[in-house]
């Protein structure tokens, strides 16, 4: 599509987003606003005029659905399948995927059922509300990078207070993640801890990741955790290629550890 026509229909602040020099852009508006408008103009006008490649394009967002409908979106402005448009944790298991197919190393399965090994670490006397809570505890530490053994401290600096105690909270998190060792399974927020591990520790591997998602763009960024946040920054590697839209009012991920002020002060 030709450039000027991906600015058809828009508004003067929406231009301005779209057609923002290339550095680190945020755009913070108000539901109805346009923001996955923006964000998916935004990419096909960089595209469009050869400001970015599109086959070193990311666009992230957070659930499967919303990650589908940006795909429709580009599809529908001549920007294909080139682009990798998901979830983080999707993008994060393709790339652990191919480093562990790269390092000959098997890839372990995600587990469907979470809470069933969560009630296997919960004693059946301790109650039905007991793994639901220790999920609930999990989430939170760990959208915080937050590791077992600095839960109990962490979690009394954060006035938590779980009815089985911080102290079982820990014990309990400590089994589960070695149940799941012996089992050779992992969940969902594994694969961004290993991938900001893998990120870290190798220089090579954050090099090739670095430049096959050169061109970053996140949608709904106000549901930002620390964790997700840390592995954009892994991907970035201190790049001014991003560009992020979202409104910290309607953080919807507020359990899961969002913090809307990570959009605010990027």
């Amino acid at each position: 599509m030709e450039p000027a026509h991906l600015l058809d229909g828009l508004d003067d602040d929406q231009v301005a987003a779209v057609t923002a020099p290339v550095g680190v852009v945020a755009v913070l508006a108000a539901a109805g606003s346009g923001k996955t408008t923006v964000l998916t103009r935004r990419l096909a006008h960089r595209v469009a005029t050869g400001t970015a490649d599109v086959r070193h394009c990311l666009a992230i967002t957070f659930t499967r659905e919303a990650a589908a409908e940006l795909r429709r979106r580009l599809r529908r402005l001549g920007v294909h399948d080139q682009v990798m448009a998901g979830t983080f944790h999707a993008t994060a298991y393709s790339l652990l995927r191919q480093r562990w197919s790269d390092e000959g190393r098997s890839v372990p399965t995600i587990i469907s059922d979470r809470w069933r090994l969560l009630r296997e670490v919960c004693p059946a006397q301790a109650g039905e509300h007991v793994p639901g809570e220790l999920a609930q505890e999990i989430d939170w530490a760990r959208a915080r990078l937050i590791t077992p053994e600095r839960y109990e401290t962490e979690a009394l600096a954060a006035s938590r207070r779980p009815s089985q105690g911080s102290a079982q909270v820990a014990e309990r998190w400590n089994a589960y993640e070695q149940l799941k060792r012996r089992r050779r399974v992992v969940d969902l927020d594994d694969l961004l801890v290993q991938l900001l591990n893998e990120l870290r520790r190798d220089r090579s591997f954050a090099d090739v990741v670095r430049w096959r998602l050169r061109h970053l763009h996140v949608d709904e960024a106000q549901d930002l955790n620390p964790l997700q946040f840390a592995v954009l920054e892994a991907w970035r590697g201190g790049r001014d290629d991003l560009f992020l839209v979202g409104d910290p009012a309607q953080a919807i991920f507020g359990w899961n550890g969002a913090e809307p002020r990570l959009l605010r002060d990027i």
